[in-house]
């Protein structure tokens, strides 16, 4: 009969359990992550009611008011606008999908969170609503609601009361449930009633305990907990179907299915209970809820033994509250398995049957072994120390005791060979510290002894192989060699009786050389990272975080090519992908997660033992070996959690001020710092959500940012932003990017085009009174230097006046009595008179140079000056002059007016003095913005030198260039084509303008 109840059960639970979620039965309580928040971390305490609502936040509902958890922080929850809670003390809490929260009190009324608004739709306490047992929610948006008034129904706006009309006949209703096969049940505390529809009346079902509770199972099956027994509900009319997934998760108060199939239950009769499909399943339609495989029992293992409130959220983790605070229950990736509290050093191998060995040594030389099959775990009796296990190449285990070297294989010893015997001076303990077989030897490491060597049915000593010295890691490749590591960054390779070292030299650089894996590529391994060996030289390995390669003690390589280092940070995964790039390019870090107690690694890789600490099992299972225990996974049924996490932002904090997103639009003047919450609804492992961000107006890219939920922002300028956030749950999968409302600084007044404007018209306005002041500073300049000027000419005229004019009147004088004394008519009294007469000339012109120096107006016009200048210089010559003028000419500043005529003078003197010129044509043509004087003769010409350097010993040609310097004109002196010179004067616009505007200004001041 035992066969057919096993078979019986095993086909039950196999039917029963999900496909993809079921658990191993090796996976104990103890085995789960299990995490306790209290006062100390910000949790609530008792803690009655919890409920995950459609946007992924969990809700907790306690003595002491409504709280928010995102998996890192607790909320209080903090109504808008003056609305206020009907009393803090919340008893039932129900998520509906629409995003609704309904809220029930531990002294009557009901409220909904809609939108962050609180709506009160039973506002009056105990009218009709009384303390709330529990909600349940029809198809239609109805409400049906169990509490101490009696069971009443929600519909548009309306309440209606459960009594003799509808058959139930109690003013009371302990509880209130709608199954997915859309029957309503209720409960009074005496009878459990089910709704029927088409009459609208209630027909009792069957007889309950005070307190009773209904609940699905994963396979679809409704259940009712009361007292200390579990019942199965009558099946509906279809049978039984699982039920759909909703996202919504609600309190079970003490009792819940988890979507596994395991049943937990609270106060069993304290503390926490768990049973597993197989032993609750085979008592068939009703089972003791109190039994439980495992429970937590003790005050240490949890935060109160007082179990108020249960839930499974939409991840798969257990929540637990408890008169002291929070606690949850998830999967660890890793199954991590309870050896002694006392065991120390561990090492892990397996044979070819399935099995895996484990040595532990502890303190006070304690050296046991053991044995694990199919998760179970015994320890095996041996009349020696165990202190080594390692695998052989033919399926079996070779085990290093104190007495001797056994082969094992399952429960059979294959053979046995006895420790050398000790010799003089050897340590008696016999602590074997290496152990590995090659192709054709065992090579034994004794503690204070040497290395051995088991060859040909004997022991070879150390002596018998002197190079390895200070050997820290032995094995073995698939050709034959063996590959020892040892200190200083050494490893001998030895292939039959030929040894090769390798050495700094070839690139080791790790320390001491602990592990060696010689599997796939060459890889070894020291406390200063990894190395490969490559066309004959080791290469380091480069992870893309510093030291995540240190000490790795093991590797194990699954079936789609991904490794799996131990290393002394926990166990690091590497996908075979990632692994062949950073092969191919050694310049490109190697990717890789990291595995460590979050997940449920035991403390960090094994290193003293100097055996792999990390490989595959027969049966795909991946074990690893660290200072606290020995961890297993099947890649093969890897949890990963699917589940995008949903973003939401908290929080914007400005000028001290905490607002909500959307409560509002602008900030106020001067706004330049703002903190902005953010956080991911995601629970199985929160710790490890990655976020970026960036503030749209102000951000180019996204900023990656880690697990950092809150945003700093500082010299914020006006302009409207917008906030946006991403994240990544530890398995890899994004979120959608969520976006706070577009939002503004306004601008100080400073910082308004207006304020620019003004500044614009303010800086023009200086500009012009800088101007105006420059410019009466020159006037005051020029007023002094004219005053200075028209001193200097009084005084020249004064000169002139009172001594070459005076001498030159007294020499005509003379010279006139001269005249007189002469023969009138005769020739010499002609040319004397005539030279008189050009003297008289001469004195007139001094005198009206005198003038000029006294008093510039008055002066003749240029064409005037130009006729007079050749009628002057041609007496005497036989040349011909001819004036013409063309175009308006207007009148010249004084001094630059007397600076063109004495050019002018000069080239006609020079034409006709040195050039010998018959004709000499002066042009004087003024077009708008110009004034050209050109002085051509028919002469001999310039000679090239002279033109360029003047005649020595005259300065003529010297001064006509630097007077048209002075005036800012341009002047050209050239031999023309055919025969003669030109001299050419071109005074531009901006000295004629000058030359106006001097006059102008020489006339104000005068």
């Amino acid at each position: 009969m035992r066969l057919p109840f096993f078979l019986f059960a095993l086909v039950l639970w196999l039917g029963f359990a999900s496909p993809s979620r079921a658990l191993d039965p090796a996976v104990r309580l103890g085995a789960f992550h299990h995490d306790i928040w209290t006062g100390e971390q910000g949790a609530p305490r008792e803690i009655d009611a919890m409920a995950q609502t459609s946007d992924g936040w969990i809700w907790l509902g306690t003595t002491s008011g409504l709280y928010r958890f995102d998996g890192v922080r607790f909320e209080a929850f903090q109504p808008q606008g003056g609305e206020r809670l009907l009393g803090k003390g919340i008893t039932a809490l129900a998520a509906r999908p629409n995003g609704e929260l309904w809220i029930g009190y531990t002294f009557g009324g009901l409220s909904v969170l809609r939108g962050g608004r609180l709506h009160h739709v039973a506002p009056v306490a105990g009218d009709p609503v009384g303390a709330t047992f529990s909600i349940a929610f029809e198809r239609d948006g109805s409400a049906w609601v169990a509490s101490t008034t009696g069971l009443l129904h929600y519909r548009e706006g309306k309440w209606t009361r459960m009594g003799s009309v509808q058959n139930y006949p109690l003013p009371r209703a302990e509880y209130v449930y709608r199954d997915h096969y859309d029957r309503l049940w209720a409960s009074d505390g005496k009878q459990l009633h089910l709704l029927d529809r088409a009459s609208g009346r209630f027909t009792p079902v069957l007889d309950v305990a005070p307190g009773p509770l209904l609940l699905g199972s994963p396979d679809g099956r409704v259940w009712i907990a009361d007292g200390n027994r579990v019942r199965l509900l009558p099946e509906p009319a279809g049978g039984w179907r699982p039920a759909p997934r909703t996202g919504l998760a609600g309190s079970s108060f003490q009792t819940l299915f988890d979507r596994d199939g395991n049943f937990w239950k609270g106060n069993c009769p304290v503390g926490l209970c768990r049973s597993v499909p197989l032993s609750w399943q085979v008592h068939g339609a009703e089972f003791p809820a109190g039994g439980g495989d495992e429970r937590l029992d003790q005050l240490w293992q949890m935060s109160s033994l007082n179990v108020h409130s249960m839930m499974e959220d939409r991840e798969g983790n257990i929540w637990v509250g408890t008169v002291a605070g929070l606690e949850r229950f998830r999967h660890n990736k890793l199954i991590r398995l309870a050896f002694p509290s006392d065991a120390g050093r561990l090492g892990l191998a397996h044979d070819g049957g399935g099995a895996v060995w484990g040595v532990t040594h502890s303190i006070g030389d304690v050296a046991s072994l053991w044995r694990l099959d199919h998760g179970a775990m015994r320890q095996v009796a041996t009349d020696q120390k165990t202190y080594v296990v390692a695998a052989a190449g033919d399926g079996s285990v070779l085990i290093g005791g104190n007495r001797r070297i056994e082969r094992r294989r399952g429960d059979r010893v294959l053979a046995s060979y006895p420790l050398p015997p000790l010799q003089p001076g050897d340590n008696p303990r016999n602590f074997v510290l290496l152990l590995a077989q090659d192709r054709d030897s065992i090579w034994v490491g004794i503690g204070g002894r040497g290395l051995y060597r088991w060859h040909a049915g004997q022991w070879l000593p150390p002596s018998a192989h002197p190079q390895l010295k200070g050997v820290l890691y032995a094995t073995a490749d698939a050709a034959g060699k063996t590959w020892f590591g040892l200190r200083n960054d050494r490893v001998l390779v030895r292939e039959g009786e030929r040894w090769r070292a390798y050495g700094p030299q070839e690139g080791i650089a790790v320390g001491g050389v602990r592990f060696i894996d010689a599997s796939r590529e060459l890889l070894l391994s020291g406390d200063n990272g990894m190395a490969v060996l490559q066309d004959g030289r080791f290469r380091p390995v480069v992870p893309e975080q510093p030291d995540m390669l240190s000490n790795v003690s093991g590797m194990a390589v699954t079936a789609d090519g991904t490794r799996w280092f131990n290393t002394s940070r926990g166990l690091l995964r590497v996908r075979a992908e990632d692994w062949r790039a950073s092969m191919r390019d050694p310049a490109l870090p190697l990717r890789a997660a990291l595995w460590n107690d979050v997940d449920g690694y035991p403390g960090s890789a094994e290193t003293l033992v100097r055996t792999p600490s990390a490989f595959v099992a027969p049966d795909g299972k991946v074990w690893v070996a660290g200072t606290d225990g020995a961890a297993w996974f099947d890649p093969a049924r890897l949890r990963r959690n699917t589940l995008a996490p949903p973003v939401a932002i908290q929080a914007i904090h400005a000028g001290g001020r905490r607002y909500r997103p959307h409560e509002v639009a602008a900030f106020a003047p001067g706004t330049e710092q703002l903190q902005i919450d953010y956080t991911a609804l995601s629970y199985t492992t929160p710790e490890r959500i990655a976020f970026r961000y960036r503030l749209v107006g102000l951000d180019h890219g996204w900023q990656d940012v880690g697990t950092r939920r809150v945003a700093y922002y500082t010299n914020l300028g006006p302009g409207t932003y917008r906030f946006e956030v991403a994240a990544v749950n530890e398995d890899g999968v994004a979120s959608a990017v969520a976006a706070s409302p577009p939002f503004e600084i306004r601008p100080r007044f400073v910082q308004t085009p207006w304020f620019a404007a003004l500044c614009v018209v303010l800086g023009a306005g200086i500009v012009f009174l800088l101007y105006r002041l420059r410019l009466a500073q020159v006037k005051r300049q020029f007023q002094a230097r004219m005053e200075e000027r028209l001193g200097e000419r009084e005084r020249i005229a004064r000169t002139l006046h009172d001594t070459f004019l005076q001498s030159l009147q007294g020499l005509i004088l003379r010279l006139q009595v001269l005249a007189q004394r002469l023969e009138p008519g005769s020739e010499a009294r002609a040319q004397l008179d005539r030279a008189l007469d050009l003297a008289d000339r001469v004195v007139a012109e001094g005198r009206d140079q005198v003038m000029d120096l006294r008093d510039a107006g008055g002066a003749p016009t240029l064409a005037q000056a130009l006729v007079e200048a050749a009628d002057q210089l041609k007496e005497g010559s036989g040349a011909r002059v001819a004036v013409r003028t063309e175009g308006s000419c207007v009148q010249l500043a004084p001094e630059v007016h007397d600076e063109v005529v004495h050019v002018a003078r000069e080239a006609i003197a020079n034409a006709m003095r040195h050039a010998r010129a018959g004709l000499i044509e002066i042009d004087l043509t003024c077009t708008d913005g110009q004034t050209v004087l050109a002085v051509r003769d028919d002469g001999i010409g310039l000679d090239p030198a002279i033109q360029m350097h003047g005649r020595p010993g005259h300065w003529g040609l010297t001064g006509m260039r630097e007077r048209a310097a002075r005036i800012g004109a341009v002047l050209v002196i050239r031999n023309r084509p055919a025969r003669g010179t030109e001299v050419m004067l071109t005074l531009q616009g901006a000295p004629l303008a000058a030359a106006r505007t001097a006059a102008r200004e020489a006339d104000s001041v005068v």
